[in-house]
């Protein structure tokens, strides 16, 4: 496998990162702008991306099928050994929840996409991104009623929350994938312009993000490393077993492996800005298990993806 590839792309997130960190400590960014341009990437900028990748692509539908049922039998279980993790570790109650959301909302698109991209070529963008449209599905419903804050002890949930312009977008991405739809040129490029923003404009919203907290917080916290250490490692061995056990061809396990193994999205951080939620452990896990995937992310490779 290419490290190199790798490599390069953590140093270009982390450059980005820092970006951010110095525009908040300049006072170029704060809280306010940080909620709005979140806003941002969630409903507009990602779905962009993911509709562009969708339009006009070969490929048989069969294997698409594939790929989304297997990429919902593949969520489920993060969500269940999420949950049933944050359990036998005893996670904080006011973490706990957060910690479930870092478990299955990883840095699969801005981390895994382009890396599966550059290891197995531009098919593997849009094939990653179908067994990924769970991630989607859960993050428009279950991240959504995790961290909406209660009232009196209630979740009120609208369907505005739900059917989001995200969400929205998703679902018509793959209903056009399946369909063979296609668009002018000039549409296709429009929507690849706006969906470019995504990547940059995540991780500097992140670095900024974490200008806010003390850096002895942020790598002093230890349930960050505990979440670190079961995300980065314990996942992707328990996505290497399962696939070996069921035959999955090699192409198809790495695809899933590369999904279990990355480091914590930023697009919970974005949900958790727009509902107002504390984000600092989240912020915190970021920081620290993108940090980390550096090593991690290369042992996955050559261990598990010959």
């Amino acid at each position: 496998m290419e490290l190199g590839v790798l490599l390069r792309t953590l140093l270009q997130l982390y450059a980005m990162l820092l970006l951010g960190f110095g525009l908040c400590k300049l006072g170029t960014l704060d809280g306010h702008v940080n909620r709005s341009l979140s806003a941002l990437v969630v409903s507009v900028t990602y779905p962009a991306k993911l509709l562009w990748s969708m339009l006009g692509q070969p490929g048989d539908r069969r294997e698409a099928i594939f790929l989304l049922l297997g990429g919902m039998g593949i969520y489920l279980c993060m969500l269940a050994i999420a949950m049933l993790s944050s359990r036998l570790l005893h996670v904080p109650e006011d973490r706990r929840r957060e910690f479930e959301c870092l478990m299955v909302f990883t840095n699969t698109g801005f981390i895994g996409a382009p890396l599966a991209q550059s290891l197995y070529g531009d098919a593997a963008f849009y094939q990653i991104t179908l067994l990924n449209f769970a991630y989607y599905v859960l993050y428009n419903t279950y991240a959504v009623s995790a961290l909406t804050p209660r009232s009196g002890g209630k979740l009120h949930l609208r369907w505005q929350d739900v059917l989001t312009p995200g969400f929205v977008m998703t679902a018509l991405a793959i209903i056009l994938y399946l369909l063979r739809a296609d668009a002018p040129d000039v549409v296709k490029e429009l929507l690849n312009m706006v969906g470019d923003m995504t990547t940059p404009l995540s991780m500097i919203i992140l670095g900024s993000s974490l200008a806010g907290y003390p850096f002895r917080a942020s790598v002093g916290d230890k349930w960050t490393y505990v979440y670190s250490g079961v995300k980065l490692l314990i996942m992707p061995t328990l996505a290497f077993a399962a696939c070996s056990a069921l035959g999955l061809g090699g192409y198809h396990s790495a695809l899933t492996i590369l999904t279990c193994a990355m480091p914590a999205g930023s697009m919970v951080l974005m949900l958790a800005l727009k509902l107002q939620r504390d984000s600092a452990f989240i912020s915190r896990s970021i920081f620290v298990s993108t940090i980390l995937s550096a090593i991690t992310l290369p042992a996955v490779i050559m261990l598990f993806l010959r």
